[in-house]
């Protein structure tokens, strides 16, 4: 029997995207937050970043005292990159509280193994979640007393080995879609794709900063010829990546006048600071990303909604966390208008 749930189910809204804003306004903003902390201002640190272990643990402490519930005194983070494991690794750092981390997968192609280092175990399957629930409860853990901290993206949503591709995917055609609509039939769409899945890689990072918005345009201004792409690669091979800001203003004149006003807002909102400056591309990714949340493709990881669940009944505090940007989880006053739900509040088949 097929069973669709929502993150909210598990979490409530306490869900945190990569602005770090709380989806549960009755929790600490993150201005309130850093001033707390003495954190500066700027964009808002990155999981892999000890600053962002500090407001994930602040924000933590206040949930749990939001719903009344005893001084937590345990973290455990779930996820599938070395990014959970530092989140980990940060709030034991940061803490005298310990903080436990499960990184998983489904790797078919590898034995069931589970191994631990320190105090985060990797596992080659999801369901290898239930006996590191185990040991957890051998350790003395207090699960009332403990906020588990779940990963979104191809963790508890499109787990890594079982429908991660369809985040891709979707990814990727709210690229191919966003660029259709501001060129039209003219775009050539297989030169495009082949930029952007080239942009995607690794060593490119030093410019593309493993950000979509400045890969999908680049991509784009690649392919309408207003920049050389190969050129701009080898210098960035040979240590001389440019800025993103740079190549705004060589592609600018280059490119039709109907694009005029899109290089404004990107330039504008690159100078900000603002870290996902291209904001309609997010919202068709969104659209995409629901698309496959509804019919299927898209699926919530049985092993740890069904942990979640059990914990929570046990008082354990569950939030869930992405590093997707507002734009590409809550959606724009129009979209809501035509009856689009917010990730986390968006059906999908549990599996």
């Amino acid at each position: 029997m097929s069973i669709r749930a929502t993150i909210a189910d598990l979490t409530g809204n306490v869900v945190i995207y990569r602005d770090l804003e709380a989806c549960d306004l009755r929790l600490p903003r993150l201005a309130t937050i850093r001033a707390s902390l003495g954190h500066s201002d700027g964009p808002p640190p990155r999981k892999r970043d000890q600053a962002y272990a500090e407001v994930m643990q602040a924000l933590a402490d206040s949930a749990q005292q939001l719903r009344g519930g005893p001084t937590l005194t345990a973290f455990a983070v779930l996820g599938d990159t070395d990014n959970d494991r530092m989140l980990a690794a940060h709030l034991r750092i940061i803490g005298s509280r310990p903080a436990y981390g499960f990184i998983g997968e489904d790797r078919p192609v590898a034995d069931e193994a589970m191994t631990w280092q320190g105090a985060t175990a990797t596992a080659t399957r999801w369901h290898l979640i239930h006996p590191w629930i185990a040991e957890l409860e051998a350790r003395g853990i207090d699960w009332a007393r403990t906020a588990l901290l779940i990963d979104i993206d191809k963790t508890l949503l499109g787990p890594r080995g079982r429908s991660d591709g369809a985040i891709d995917d979707a990814r990727a055609e709210g690229a191919l879609v966003i660029a259709s609509q501001l060129v039209g039939e003219t775009l050539d769409v297989s030169t495009f794709r082949r930029y952007y899945s080239e942009l995607c890689r690794k060593e490119w990072h030093s410019y593309t900063l493993d950000n979509q918005d400045y890969v999908v345009a680049t991509a784009l201004w690649a392919t309408l010829g207003a920049i050389e792409l190969e050129p701009m690669l080898d210098a960035i091979l040979h240590g001389t990546a440019p800025t993103i800001s740079e190549i705004i203003a060589v592609a600018t004149p280059r490119l039709p006048t109907s694009l005029a006003s899109l290089q404004v807002e990107l330039q504008a909102r690159v100078a900000e600071g603002d870290p996902t400056p291209f904001k309609a591309f997010r919202r068709a990714e969104l659209t995409a990303t629901l698309d496959r949340m509804h019919d299927g493709r898209l699926t919530l990881c049985s092993d740890l909604f069904q942990v979640g669940q059990d914990l929570a009944r046990r008082g354990a505090l569950c939030m869930a966390a992405s590093d997707k940007p507002a734009e590409s989880a809550l959606p724009s006053a129009e979209q809501a208008a035509a009856g689009m739900l917010s990730l986390h509040h968006t059906p999908a088949l549990v599996m």
